[in-house]
């Protein structure tokens, strides 16, 4: 009796850990069947695609070799975009102008910074170039003062007014 129980404890650990390691297999096994499945929707996806497209006769068409008859249409001058020296300076009918943010003023286009004004600031205008607006005046107390000195401000910091 004794070499029974002995043998049956023996054999146990052994079992126990066969049945640990058919578990482990097991998962592995079905995550495999998960891909392999995955797989096969796929291809199946792909299969009716292309039965469809056999079904539904897609043709494509050619590209004409021949030569419009219709004339290249053009835009009107003052609609189409003019693209400018980088340093061409552009004048305009003076219009007036507000900052949207507070900003800063400067000498000359990327020169030195000479004040620093308040967002809302309105101001006078007909000259700019690549992305900077001169200042040819302003408002103090509501009354427009010549500019006395060279001032610019970068244009995406302001807003043109309407008339």
């Amino acid at each position: 009796m004794m070499k029974i129980i002995v043998l049956i404890l023996s054999i146990l650990p052994f079992l126990y850990s066969k049945n640990i390691d058919l578990e482990i297999e097991n998962k592995k096994l079905i995550q495999e069947i998960d891909k392999l499945e995955k797989i096969v929707k796929k291809q199946e996806i792909l299969l009716k695609t292309k039965e469809n497209d056999k079904k539904n006769h897609i043709y494509y068409a050619q590209e004409c070799e021949e030569e419009s008859a219709f004339p290249k249409l053009m835009m009107k001058n003052e609609y189409q975009k003019r693209s400018f020296d980088e340093n061409e300076i552009i004048t305009f009918e003076a219009s007036a102008f507000r900052l949207k943010t507070d900003s800063i003023i400067y000498d000359a286009i990327d020169g030195k910074d000479i004040d620093m004004w308040e967002s809302r600031t309105s101001f006078t205008s007909n000259t700019m170039s690549n992305g900077w607006i001169k200042i040819s005046g302003y408002f103090v107390d509501r009354k427009w003062k010549k500019a006395q000195k060279e001032m610019w401000v970068k244009s995406v910091q302001t807003i043109k007014r309407e008339q």
